[in-house]
């Protein structure tokens, strides 16, 4: 009965099948992270009461370690935007789900269109341009290696660019998605459309950058931090929409690649070995290290 034409079962295709595991894997992420949140919570509360060898949730649970709370949320991000980056490109290539609302999106953008807005729009979209992003890690990254005195925190957001920049050109010849129609775009594209190459390369590159710069500060300049990024790849992306170069799901599908890059890059640095710093150093970097 699940093979028969035309059943009720959501597995009776191989793309109703693809998008039964997608849907159940997405309530099972969704219940690790409220799991995790609870646990974190309650330890928190009974952290003094936590013996001085804890349990294994208790462990990844802890804050101030590389392997503790830092790295399962690094992982949980990780899973969750892999996630993400499978659920839109299945809706692209398949043309279901998220995919068929993409014309409705289009033509809404561009029937609420305005001459100091697309000028706004053309300005910001280059805060995801390479042409930007490249000069602007490569100073950052001489700036971290000043501060920081340690060569992997300051060649990340370098790698988050070229890592994001190469999977998207992969993922678009693989995927070969065709652009908007022409007559809807207000600015000059090439390549192919899925995923948006700026999408991801502002939300891994600012993204990256934010959190490099957290070390030794405030909860509220952390805050202040992460919320500048995000708003940046979120504008970012909206500009690729309204000026009709993408997709409203190419610009889902670069975030997701941008936060499945970031997550392997943040992972790898919380388990490589840091370096001794300088006597001045050491306490910022300390700091830093919890931070991440």
């Amino acid at each position: 009965m699940a093979w028969r034409p035309g059943g009720s079962y959501p597995w009776c295709t191989m793309t109703g099948l693809t998008e039964y595991i997608l849907g159940v894997s997405g309530s099972v992420l969704l219940a690790v992270w409220v799991a995790l949140l609870i646990a974190a919570v309650a330890l928190f509360r009974r952290r003094d009461r936590i013996p001085g060898r804890p349990g294994w949730l208790a462990a990844r649970c802890r804050t101030g370690t590389p392997t503790g709370l830092a790295l399962t949320a690094a992982v949980l991000t990780l899973a969750t935007s892999a996630w993400s980056l499978a659920l839109v490109t299945f809706s692209v290539v398949h043309h279901t789900g998220l995919a068929l609302d993409d014309p409705r999106v289009l033509a809404f953008v561009t029937g609420h269109r305005a001459p100091w807005l697309t000028s706004l729009a053309k300005a910001l979209t280059w805060l995801g341009s390479g042409l930007v992003l490249w000069p602007v890690a490569i100073i950052a990254g001489l700036g971290l290696w000043r501060w920081r005195r340690h060569w992997l925190p300051a060649v990340l957001p370098a790698l988050a660019l070229a890592g994001s920049w190469a999977g998207s050109l992969l993922i678009k010849g693989l995927v070969g998605r065709p652009r908007p129609p022409a007559a809807d775009r207000l600015t000059v594209v090439h390549s192919w459309s899925y995923p948006s190459e700026h999408a991801a390369q502002a939300l891994a590159t600012w993204g990256m950058l934010a959190l490099m710069l957290m070390a030794g500060r405030s909860a509220r300049a952390r805050a202040l931090l992460a919320a500048g990024a995000t708003l940046i790849a979120f504008v970012v992306g909206l500009t690729r929409v309204y000026l009709g170069a993408h997709w409203m799901t190419d610009v889902l599908g670069g975030w997701a690649l941008a936060g499945v890059w970031d997550c392997l890059l943040i992972i790898c640095y919380l388990l490589a070995p840091q370096g001794a710093a300088p006597p001045e150093r050491q306490a910022p970097a300390t700091v830093y290290r919890k931070a991440a």
